[in-house]
């Protein structure tokens, strides 16, 4: 559970993005009109604020416990660690990256590149500038390299990221960054988009 002057902070803060006064954000919430006011008007400590209360302030808000409204991240949750190739992401590539990201992809539908930008895979020869080509038809096996999306679900928000694939994990293997929390595959919070087919490297 947060602390309760954390709560009380969100709590204010997300009524006032809501624009609801503390009672309309309870009823909206599927609790009682006076659960919210009680505990935010208590001078004494004596009172607390559950977990199940907080998550049903969330659940209708879709603002995460731990985040204030506008702020609207997870802690360690960044931006995407590839990009598409198409996004214009490279400066100025090579006519010949362009050339050969073109004959990877042929007439094969689900094909696309990746550009890599993290050192999430250093270890297993992915570096930063890398064009990663991921098929989106390929059924992932252990050991490869595939293209995830990590959600949060609270906010909808999506970070796409390259991990080796040890099922039902899927794992950094980076000498810079070093281990980072293995992610669980379950298809709605954690979603395989392709497996890594190809590399392109272009050289500055």
């Amino acid at each position: 559970m947060i602390e309760k002057h954390d709560s009380k902070e969100w709590l204010r803060a997300v009524a006032q993005h809501m624009n609801q006064s503390l009672s309309e954000l309870a009823l909206n919430s599927g609790l009682a009109a006076s659960t919210l006011t009680r505990f935010m008007n208590d001078r004494s400590g004596k009172l607390t604020v559950t977990d199940r209360t907080l998550d049903a302030v969330a659940r209708y808000t879709g603002v995460p416990k731990n985040v204030l409204p506008g702020q609207r991240s997870l802690p360690g949750f960044g931006e995407s660690e590839v990009v598409p190739f198409e996004a214009g992401n490279l400066e100025a590539p090579p006519e010949w990256v362009k050339t050969a990201v073109a004959a990877h992809k042929g007439n094969r539908n689900g094909v696309d590149a990746w550009v890599m930008k993290g050192w999430a895979l250093d270890l297993l020869g992915i570096l930063p500038g890398d064009i990663i080509m991921i098929d989106q038809n390929r059924r992932p096996k252990a050991g490869d390299i595939v293209c995830a999306q990590l959600r949060d679900l609270a906010t909808g928000r999506a970070e796409t990221v390259m991990r080796r694939y040890e099922p039902p994990f899927l794992l950094s293997h980076s000498a810079k960054t070093g281990p980072s929390r293995p992610e669980q595959v379950d298809d709605d919070r954690v979603i395989i988009i392709g497996v890594e087919v190809g590399v392109i490297r272009p050289r500055n």
